[in-house]
């Protein structure tokens, strides 16, 4: 029954969206769903990173920042166009064999995630450029619930229930920054754009540095956006393909090596003594996928591919459904 969940899926999404974040629109609900069992190529699996669920609320705004967002969300300028963000998210990540009941040292560890994120993106039309900053705070083991949510879903669409959480990594703090900065680096024509991008975390959740570049060709609104809401917003109807190459450098990740806490919990460090697999501290990957835009609500479908992340269990290939849905008319903050 699993094989036909991916198909549902894109229908009721197809369905429910009439949706992209656009200038026109201060206040968004996005909806974002990866699974590993979404795949254009048929070949979906259940394992390593299967599955991310994310509910967020992007607005605009025309108070001046204060606390954290003032000083660790920056702008793009004083003209800069800024749009908040409050999200949440659960990720979980499983073996291969999850009706195995035994610890499988040559996989991945089950590890489950549960967060909150409060981040900032900020870009400047005239000089092309853009900012994006957030905050990360929540729980990496048992307190995120990933067992009971796998658990939930499995049963509902009455596929093979995962039977070796018991094993999964223990519980600790997840806090963490993430910073990216993007520019354009080639635009010749309307319909094609080449941007740049650098992006940094550092935290309890992940150290990790990468560099990206995102190809956008077809019908769109430009990617930084335009001081003219007129220009900013002219394209009613935008379909494109994109592709987003990228390089990565790990130096830490909690959900494949443990958690801070790790060493604290004997249970984990004995069978982490067996452990015969490690992460990788370098990973290069492909997304690819495309996008469509009506008025003003959007949906994506990304095809996210990346070397192993833990040594011996092979590349990986993640679907993705993001859907963004305006919820306000305004088109200024407060008029």
């Amino acid at each position: 029954m699993k094989r036909w969940l991916p198909l549902f899926f894109l229908c009721l999404l197809a369905m429910t969206a009439s949706a992209q974040i656009t200038q026109d629109a201060t206040k968004q609900l996005r909806i974002y769903e990866d699974d590993d069992f979404f795949n254009i190529w048929g070949r979906g699996t259940d394992r390593g990173y299967s599955n991310g669920s994310s509910i967020g609320y992007l607005y605009m705004k025309k108070k001046k920042s204060v606390f954290l967002d003032k000083w660790i969300l920056p702008v793009a300028g004083p003209h800069a166009i800024n749009v908040f963000e409050w999200d949440g998210m659960q990720i979980m990540i499983t073996p291969n064999q999850i009706a195995d009941t035994s610890y499988i040292p040559k996989d991945f560890y089950y590890a489950g995630a549960l967060y909150a994120t409060h981040g900032l993106t900020s870009y400047n039309p005239e000089r092309k450029y853009s900012f994006h900053s957030e905050f990360v705070f929540g729980v990496l083991g048992p307190w995120a619930f990933a067992k009971e949510t796998q658990t939930f879903f499995h049963n509902l669409i009455g596929y093979q229930p995962p039977r070796g959480w018991e094993y999964q990594v223990p519980n600790a703090p997840l806090i963490n920054y993430n910073f990216t900065y993007e520019i354009m680096l080639w635009n010749p024509v309307d319909y094609l754009e080449i941007v740049g991008s650098a992006n940094g975390k550092i935290g309890t959740m992940t150290t990790s540095a990468s560099a990206l570049t995102y190809i956008r060709a077809g019908l769109f609104n430009p990617y930084f956006g335009h001081r003219d809401l007129a220009v900013a917003t002219k394209r009613r109807f935008q379909l494109y393909a994109m592709a987003r190459p990228q390089f990565s450098m790990i130096g830490y990740n909690a959900l494949l090596q443990g958690g801070i806490f790790r060493s604290r919990n004997s249970n984990f460090e004995e069978l982490n003594n067996y452990q015969e697999t490690h992460m990788r501290h370098w990973t290069i990957g492909m997304d690819y996928g495309i996008g469509i835009v009506i008025n003003r609500a959007s949906i994506n479908y990304t095809q996210k591919t990346r070397t192993e992340w833990m040594s011996g269990t092979g590349k990986h290939s993640v679907g993705n459904i993001t859907l963004l849905i305006p919820i306000s008319r305004k088109t200024i903050p407060g008029d």
